[in-house]
């Protein structure tokens, strides 16, 4: 299996530093190869064995490590023109996905259930990159973008913060949690007046 590509929170956090991250998001193209990844079915010899793991069969695959972490396999195309950028893990070159793929895929696949978490990532993305690259990557998603905005906007600004306060900021966003929920709005909104603008 070659074509994945590591993606999600844990992935962000290793390009801008933002938060604690422990659980790892492999993006795989085909659904097929998840019955493979099943520790349980396939009886690997694993020094760490999983607690528990969770699965629909046809779309993701939940491994558990209790106390550790999770992996999840998912199985979804790229997003964007140049998702990943390969980088070296011990000595193996890793296609980890880029912050534009990252977030575009947080509104096409997670937008309708946008989790205050998700604020997080983006006002931090935003905070570290820049509102402008954040709204340029996010501009291709015109129809994923306003479905997301819904769900800010439905969302209680200080719910939001109460949940994204008990996240593992890192130093220098230990207060972004109070402003998270504004930035993400006002980015989603740019997003849809410069998509617009372009249609």
């Amino acid at each position: 299996m070659h074509d994945w590509s590591f993606g999600g929170g844990t992935a962000l956090m290793l390009q801008i530093g933002h938060r604690d991250s422990h659980d790892i998001d492999i993006f795989i193209s085909d659904p097929q190869y998840l019955p493979y990844l099943n520790p349980t079915i396939q009886e690997y010899d694993l020094d760490l064995e999983p607690s528990s793991y969770e699965g629909d069969g046809t779309r993701a695959l939940k491994i558990i490590f209790d106390g550790v972490g999770e992996i999840d396999f998912i199985s979804c195309a790229a997003v964007t023109d140049a998702p990943t950028e390969n980088i070296d893990v011990r000595g193996r070159l890793v296609a980890r996905e880029v912050p534009g793929e990252i977030l575009g895929k947080k509104l096409v696949f997670r937008g309708s259930a946008l989790q205050p978490r998700d604020m997080f990532d983006i006002a931090a993305a935003a905070q570290v990159l820049g509102e402008e690259k954040i709204i340029t990557d996010l501009s291709q998603f015109h129809d994923a973008a306003k479905t997301t905005l819904e769900v800010v906007q439905k969302m209680d600004p200080d719910f939001a913060a109460a949940i994204m306060e008990r996240l593992m900021p890192c130093e220098g966003f230990e207060q972004l949690h109070k402003h998270a929920h504004g930035i993400t709005r006002r980015i989603l909104e740019s997003v849809l007046e410069r998509a617009e603008s372009l249609a």
